[in-house]
């Protein structure tokens, strides 16, 4: 009789929680100023130009804080990711304006020879002349799923129930991107693609984004998905750190403080790894890139959670 009753609630329990997320609250004492802000946003963006269904999706996200309590806490756990991608797209209007006649082409390129460099060249030189097939899958998968992978993690954490970590991830993800934001300015650095490229001369600030190496995923598969990717993207000298290599590392380490995804620690340590290389190998970072990207990461966590230790607060 046991075994029949916990097999029958459970259907109930899956239909009470469906209900919590897809009904709208009775309740719920609505406010104007979340869509406010998001309307405000895609009619700015209207303004400046360039607007897409990217950020009409962004600004329409106000609209969970009206509908009931899990889609408010659901806006309210994740809204630093919702900023850091708002962020992101900014950079399209001032990060060249911002950054010309400052770009370090050759400097980067020097500092990782001499300190890293193999046979005279830098590893992304060697992995120019050395590829093969299935690190050009493995990296290009990589690349394309790095900032899921965080971002997957967090939600799972949240679907489980503590979204206090949740945001911890989501606060963590804005810290290092703005870190990473601030230091494209500080310190403009050539991506390793460029210098094949273009060289060591003054940097070309009318360039779009490349896929680098990347472009072999494209060749091997038949398709156009980094050509895509980075025919959209909104930095070319922004080698410094390596944001591809932060995130996966955050994952790793806020896997290892979250008892929920316990499961998910070796695979995600697995995944940073293979981060790591991918950014070399696809010659869209040096290796001092990559290692400053692993300290902002560290930086960024270690950060979140004194901040969150000394001002503890539910987010429901």
């Amino acid at each position: 009789m046991a075994i029949v009753l916990r097999t029958a609630r459970r259907p109930i329990s899956f239909v009470a929680t469906a209900r919590t997320w897809l009904l709208p609250s009775r309740t719920l004492k609505r406010r104007l100023w979340p869509p406010a802000l998001g309307l405000i946003y895609i009619a700015v963006i209207g303004v400046l130009g360039g607007l897409h269904a990217g950020h009409v999706l962004i600004g329409l996200l106000g609209f969970l804080d009206l509908y009931n309590e899990k889609t408010r806490l659901y806006l309210r756990t994740f809204l630093p990711c919702i900023v850091t991608g708002a962020l992101y797209d900014s950079l399209r209007y001032t990060l060249v304006p911002g950054t010309a006649g400052r770009v370090h082409v050759a400097e980067p390129y020097l500092v990782d020879r001499d300190w890293f460099g193999i046979g005279g060249m830098t590893w992304n030189e060697f992995f120019a002349i050395h590829h093969w097939a299935v690190a050009d899958i493995a990296a290009g998968f990589a690349y394309l799923v790095y900032v899921a992978e965080y971002l997957v993690l967090a939600h799972l954490v949240f679907i489980v129930g503590n979204a206090r970590r949740a945001l911890s991830f989501a606060r963590a993800f804005f810290v290092v991107s703005v870190m990473g934001f601030v230091t494209y300015f500080i310190y403009p650095a050539a991506p390793p693609w460029y210098v094949t490229e273009y060289g060591f001369g003054p940097a070309q600030m009318t360039i779009t984004p490349s896929p680098g190496a990347a472009s072999r995923f494209d060749a091997l598969l038949g398709t156009h998905i980094f050509t895509n990717v980075y025919g959209q993207g909104v930095e070319v000298f922004g080698a410094i750190p390596s944001l591809h290599v932060a995130y996966p590392f955050m994952a790793v380490l806020l896997a290892f403080q979250t008892r929920e995804v316990r499961w998910a620690r070796w695979p995600v340590v697995a995944f940073s790894a293979l981060m790591c290389a991918s950014a070399v190998y696809l010659q869209h970072h040096y290796i001092i890139d990559v290692l400053i990207g692993l300290a902002y990461a560290g930086i960024a966590v270690a950060a979140t959670l004194a901040w969150e230790r000394r001002r503890p607060a539910p987010v429901g």
